[in-house]
C-alpha cells in the first residue's frame, strides 16, 4: 500500500460529490493482493485522520486505487478528511490504525494550479497530466532528465557533511532541500557548481527525504543514514 498522487491546487481537474474542484490524495494497492485500507490513518503536518471502516469500497482490489478528498469538509461524505494540502507543500504520511507505524510518506513539493505530484518508481515527479484513479502518466516528464540519479551522486562524509556531485552536463542549475521523514526542513541550497558540501553534523541515524528541483520538475530521493 502507498501514496500514488495527490493534488494540492485543483482547479479543473476533477470535481467532488458536491462538484467542488477540492485537493486529493490517489492510494495504490501495488500487490496481487486485495487489502484492506479502512482504518489507516494519515497526516499532514498539523492534522491526523483515519479512513473510515466498514465501507466495501476500502477493501482495494489488486493493483487498484482510492481516492480521498483532502477539503476540510467531513461533513460532505465519509471519503471527506479534516484537512487539505498546502499548495506550497507540505509533508504527508500514511500509517498503519495506531498513528505510530509508517507505511509510507512524502513532502509534497509546491504545485501550480491542475498540475499533480506522481510516484514514478522510486522518484516523485511534478506532472501536468493528473491521472486520478488511473496509472500515472510517467513518461510526460517536464524536462530531459529521468531520475534524480541522472543529475546528482550523493554521498556521506564519516564526518558529518553531504557531498553533492552535479553528474550531468546538460543540468544547468537546480535546487536542492534534505528533510527529515516527518517533513521537518533541514537544509536547502542551489545547486549552481560542480560540487556542493553541506554541513550535516548533528545528523542521526534514519531515514532522510532529499529533493532536487530543476526547471518545472522535482526529484525525490529517500536515503538511509548510519552511525
Amino acid at each position: 500500500m502507498r501514496l500514488n498522487e495527490m493534488q494540492s491546487s485543483n482547479s479543473t481537474t476533477l470535481a467532488d460529490n458536491y462538484g467542488d474542484f477540492d485537493d486529493w490524495i490517489e492510494i495504490h494497492n501495488p500487490t496481487n493482493d486485495s487489502i484492506e485500507i479502512g482504518g489507516l490513518v494519515l497526516k499532514d503536518q498539523v492534522d491526523t485522520w483515519a479512513i473510515p471502516q466498514g465501507d466495501p469500497s476500502t477493501f482495494l482490489p489488486p493493483h487498484g486505487y482510492f481516492l480521498l478528498w483532502a477539503d476540510d469538509q467531513e461533513f460532505q461524505g465519509i471519503f471527506h478528511t479534516n484537512f487539505k494540502l498546502a499548495s506550497g507543500g507540505e509533508f504527508l504520511g500514511l500509517y498503519e490504525s495506531d498513528s505510530i507505524t509508517l507505511i509510507d510518506s512524502i513532502t509534497i513539493a509546491a504545485l501550480s494550479p491542475n498540475q499533480s505530484y506522481i510516484r514514478c518508481e522510486s522518484d516523485w515527479l511534478i506532472s501536468n497530466l493528473p491521472s486520478p484513479l488511473n496509472q500515472n502518466e510517467c513518461s510526460a516528464k517536464l524536462d530531459e532528465f529521468e531520475t534524480i540519479d541522472d543529475i546528482i551522486k550523493l554521498e556521506w562524509t564519516s564526518d558529518g557533511f553531504l557531498v553533492i556531485n552535479i553528474i550531468n552536463d546538460k543540468f544547468v542549475k537546480g535546487h536542492i532541500s534534505l528533510f527529515s521523514i516527518e517533513g521537518k526542513k533541514l537544509t536547502e541550497c542551489f545547486l549552481n557548481q560542480q560540487t556542493t558540501i553541506l554541513d550535516f553534523q548533528k545528523k542521526n541515524s534514519g531515514t532522510y527525504l532529499v529533493i532536487v528541483t530543476t526547471g518545472n520538475t522535482t526529484f525525490s530521493r529517500r536515503i538511509l543514514i548510519s552511525e
